[in-house]
């Protein structure tokens, strides 16, 4: 949840939106990326940080594989010959042939779209992608055209099954956004981990320790370390123990793996190759009036939505939210005061800008 205290005391340099993904289009097409599919991929990429979800903005450009360094070492392909496998009125199935994870997931959201206001309802799967950003932005692009919307996809093992000690299953998101009158959509945006490994990124680049039920160690000790993944730890399921419901985290996920990897023919994140970071995708999309009116629809959420933000907060808390509400906050406040980055990120991305022969922005 993105907290409006922090928003408020928030002291790192920030950056214009435009500017940062000005930055990340140029760094896509110095290697290679066509400079419409580099566009959108920026804009996928920096859309994450504008929503608050630091974990899979612009920080993953300069070292993630799925990014500058898969597309220097040909882990990512820049130019992907994209193939339909399977195909009817309501359903696809795409090869993404090791594409640009935020601009193939995007296209196969909007087929995914497209086929709903055609027919009611759609889904499509992808087999053989790369990291696509944040499960969210997809579910929204249906939800802004008055659907309701689903995007998931499986990444490689890093987190123990409920009761074991090994690697099972991978963050697993899902993502959910459905449309409310007169104001930003419900938009769930969930890892089915207790957090997405992202959030450990983030508290090693700020030098700060994990709270206890985040991660275990290879002996399923608690840890307080960030950097326990790469030690041979494990993130925990939602839930985080036993006693806590992890199994319900850990169902989830599996459930996430088969319909993103074993029915799209990626393969389960058990499975795919560790190298290269292949992917699998889901994208689904409905019409509204394929069950009621729009109109009803829309004022019932708003109705829903206003009755869960009168409800009392907890202690030390201002307001009960509701999904969507902490990254539409995010969203404006970083819209009109630029988007705050690491210092490590901005060394980051000054280095592989200079690498490349583009520099990085200015602060605001």
């Amino acid at each position: 949840m993105y907290d409006a205290a922090a928003m408020a005391a928030e002291l790192r340099p920030r950056y214009n939106a435009d500017a940062l993904r000005a930055f990340t289009a140029a760094v896509f097409r110095h290697f290679g990326v066509p400079a419409e599919d580099a566009a959108m991929g920026a804009e996928v990429l920096v859309d994450a940080d504008l929503a608050g979800i630091e974990s899979h903005g612009i920080a993953h450009l300069p070292w993630h594989p799925g990014y500058a360094p898969g597309l220097k070492r040909g882990i990512v392909n820049a130019n992907p010959n994209v193939t339909v496998v399977r195909e009817s009125a309501v359903t696809a199935t795409w090869e993404a042939d090791g594409g640009l994870g935020v601009v193939v997931a995007r296209k196969a959201m909007e087929t995914c779209i497209a086929k709903a206001e055609a027919a009611g309802l759609a889904m499509v799967t992808v087999r053989n992608g790369r990291h696509f950003g944040a499960a969210g932005y997809y579910a929204r692009m249906a939800a802004d055209r008055d659907l309701i919307g689903m995007a998931m996809c499986n990444v490689p093992p890093i987190a123990a099954a409920a009761g074991g000690l090994d690697r099972v299953y991978g963050t697993n998101p899902i993502a959910m956004a459905a449309p409310i009158e007169g104001g930003p959509p419900f938009l769930l945006d969930m890892a089915t981990t207790a957090v997405a490994g992202g959030k450990l990124e983030i508290a090693m680049r700020q030098g700060k320790p994990i709270p206890p039920g985040w991660a275990i160690d290879a002996e399923g000790n608690d840890t307080a370390d960030p950097a326990i993944l790469r030690k041979g730890g494990a993130l925990l399921p939602l839930g985080s123990r036993m006693e806590t419901s992890s199994y319900k985290g850990y169902g989830l996920g599996l459930m996430v793996d088969i319909l993103t990897g074993v029915l799209s023919g990626a393969s389960s994140g058990l499975f795919i190759d560790r190298v290269a970071l292949a992917q699998g995708f889901w994208f689904a999309a409905w019409r509204i009036d394929a069950f009621r009116d729009p109109v009803e629809f829309k004022a019932e959420m708003r109705r829903v939505a206003d009755h869960i933000r009168a409800t009392r907060p907890a202690p030390g808390r201002d307001a009960v939210l509701l999904p969507g509400d902490p990254e539409h906050a995010a969203r404006a406040d970083r819209l009109a005061n630029g988007i705050p980055l690491d210092a490590e990120t901005i060394d980051q991305l000054t280095a592989l800008g200079a690498e490349i022969g583009v520099a990085f922005p200015a602060g605001v």
